[in-house]
């Protein structure tokens, strides 16, 4: 038993490991921080600690969009680290049984979206991309 949130990026759904999520928050002041990539949105001061933001539509190569009252900031810990990622929206926990994720294989991983999607979840009939964290967050290890 595999359990995964779910965000909603555009018409598409991304799970995201449980255990990575720390918290899932309405959107809140971010303080730009100067001469950092694009996807880098800033920090936030979450009950005194302060975490980088990014957007992962940016990441994803996927153009802006307005926040509304969906938009959520996912804060997720992995490696060592905590990093808040901006969804269009994240509401939903699911169940993914082993056997029913695949692992993807991409002849050309030049894109974005091939670089940080590394799986697929099956359940019923959805299919959900799931995130490749240490891909997404740039962990070198």
């Amino acid at each position: 038993m595999s359990l995964y949130v779910i965000a909603r990026i555009q018409d598409e759904e991304y799970a995201l490991d449980i255990e990575k999520v720390q918290t899932i928050e309405k959107m809140m002041p971010i303080t730009r921080v100067p001469q950092t990539e694009s996807h880098v949105k800033g920090v936030i001061n979450l009950r005194g600690e302060i975490i980088p933001i990014i957007s992962l539509r940016k990441k994803l190569g996927l153009e802006e969009k307005e926040y509304d009252e969906d938009t959520r900031i996912v804060v997720l810990k992995a490696y060592d680290m905590l990093v808040g990622v901006i969804v269009d929206n994240a509401n939903e926990v699911v169940d993914i049984p082993e056997e029913n994720i695949d692992k993807l294989t991409f002849s050309d991983a030049s894109d974005d979206f091939s670089k940080y999607v590394s799986k697929v979840g099956k359940i019923k009939d959805k299919v959900l991309l799931i995130l490749d964290l240490k891909k997404l967050l740039d962990v070198r290890m």
